[in-house]
């Protein structure tokens, strides 16, 4: 027993148990399988291809130069309105166009879908007032409130804030002008569908006065305004390349002044 309390107090000597550990490390190092890193290959990692953008199943209008083509603008103002504008973006999709859309604030409100829908197929969303009044006729507060009561129902609707600007009537003067600070979008065609008693009617004016670099003043409000739409497409475009105001005009954000046409 002597012996074996003997043997037991040796190893546990610190010098014996330090050697007992590193023939053990040294053991296990050579009984364990080596771990393999593995270089990563290009052809392992997956490439992700670039997707086409696309609007409502057309693809996004690629940028234009209207100083080299002969572009054309059509604008639709008053909107949205439930009943007309769903056919007026139904057949700028058939026609691969895109537009600009001066929108009311208050009719906003319950339309929201439809803003969002005019956004996501590629057309362009201006502020056209809250209420549709004669800036003119109003005070210096009460137009910056009228177009900012505007611009918040319009991004309220889940889309961008509107850099574009149409008065009410076309209706601008100095000191409504010193107090916009969007862009302000004018036109130079009015076919005047407000009051035209045929689509026929519309047509035949746009036609008479088209031009490059012209802004065609619609209104996405009135029935003989769609029926009108289609065959005035299939005609301009044989011409002219129908795009938005901002790719007319080749405008910057935030870009000053006041413009009627290219």
């Amino acid at each position: 027993m002597r012996v074996i309390g003997e043997f037991y107090n040796r190893l546990a000597r610190p010098q014996v148990v330090a050697g007992i550990v590193a023939v053990l490390l040294v053991t296990i190092s050579f009984s364990a399988p080596p771990t393999i890193t593995k270089p990563i290959q290009a052809a392992s990692v997956p490439v992700i291809q670039p997707i086409e953008p696309r609007v409502e199943g057309l693809a996004i209008t690629p940028p234009v130069d209207c100083s080299r083509v002969a572009c054309l603008a059509l604008t639709f103002d008053d909107g949205p309105s439930h009943e007309v504008t769903p056919k007026i973006l139904h057949i700028l999709d058939m026609h691969n166009v895109r537009a600009t859309f001066f929108l009311i604030g208050m009719h906003v409100s319950g339309n929201e879908a439809l803003v969002r829908r005019i956004h996501d197929s590629g057309h362009e969303i201006g502020n056209h007032s809250w209420s549709h009044r004669n800036l003119t006729e109003l005070s210096p507060e009460g137009i910056e409130s009228d177009i900012a009561r505007a611009q918040i129902a319009i991004t309220a609707a889940g889309v961008p804030a509107p850099r574009l600007f149409r008065a009410p009537y076309g209706a601008i003067n100095p000191m409504v002008r010193s107090h916009v600070s969007l862009t302000i979008v004018s036109w130079n065609i009015d076919p005047e569908d407000w009051r035209a008693d045929s689509p026929q009617e519309v047509i035949d004016h746009v036609l008479e006065n088209a031009k490059p670099g012209a802004i065609v003043d619609l209104h996405d409000i009135h029935e003989v305004t769609s029926e009108a739409l289609d065959p005035l497409l299939t005609i301009l475009e044989k011409k002219y390349m129908l795009v938005t105001v901002s790719q007319l005009l080749n405008l910057s954000s935030g870009q000053p002044g006041i413009f009627y046409s290219r």
